[in-house]
């Protein structure tokens, strides 16, 4: 692993409606996630579900919308804040314009192990749980995403050689930390 590769840490921000109570006498429960079904994320959540079934004897079936097909990445957060469904996945930096808190896990070079990645949840949760709660949300778990790296053409050996360089940025943090760095 080189020292340009980040780590792209996804939060898994599976969360809980406000009206958890009324929703927890139902037998079934859509859960969407933006991932198709092959990702390690969505077979953590088929995981998941099939340990939630496993554990109410079968009193409670999550059934995963994977790939975005119930609802688009950007929608599944106020889906489950306004009722629609009960439970989502999505990707927590995506939050990061709400409060930079939210996309700490983004930034590159912060975390660059799953280790790292673990620590920085630990530290972040605290202070995430509380802010999502205000939003009638709770994080049940979260899932860091593999390293990701920065590809260029040219060889990068200082900051200075990142100016100029266009990359995605999906989130308003990797869109700081590129103009930031002149990117």
């Amino acid at each position: 692993m080189n020292s340009l590769t980040r780590l792209f840490y996804l939060t898994l921000a599976t969360l809980f409606a406000a009206g958890l109570a009324t929703n927890a006498l139902a037998e079934s429960w859509d859960m969407p996630t933006p991932y198709p079904d092959k990702t390690f994320h969505t077979v953590n959540i088929i995981q998941f579900a099939e340990d939630v079934k496993q554990a109410t004897g079968g009193k409670l079936e999550i059934k995963v919308h994977s790939a975005g097909s119930l609802f688009k990445h950007p929608e599944i957060k106020n889906a489950v804040r306004g009722g629609q469904v009960p439970i989502g996945e999505f990707f927590l930096s995506l939050l990061s314009n709400e409060n930079p808190v939210f996309g700490a896990d983004s930034q590159p070079f912060l975390a660059t192990n799953y280790n790292e990645a673990k620590k920085l949840w630990d530290v972040q949760k605290p202070i995430i749980a509380p802010l999502l709660d205000k939003q009638k949300l709770m994080p049940l778990f979260s899932v860091p995403w593999p390293p990701q790296g920065l590809y260029t053409k040219k060889e990068i050996k200082s900051v200075d050689d990142l100016k100029g360089i266009k990359f995605r940025a999906y989130n308003a943090t990797l869109e700081k930390f590129a103009n930031t760095v002149g990117a």
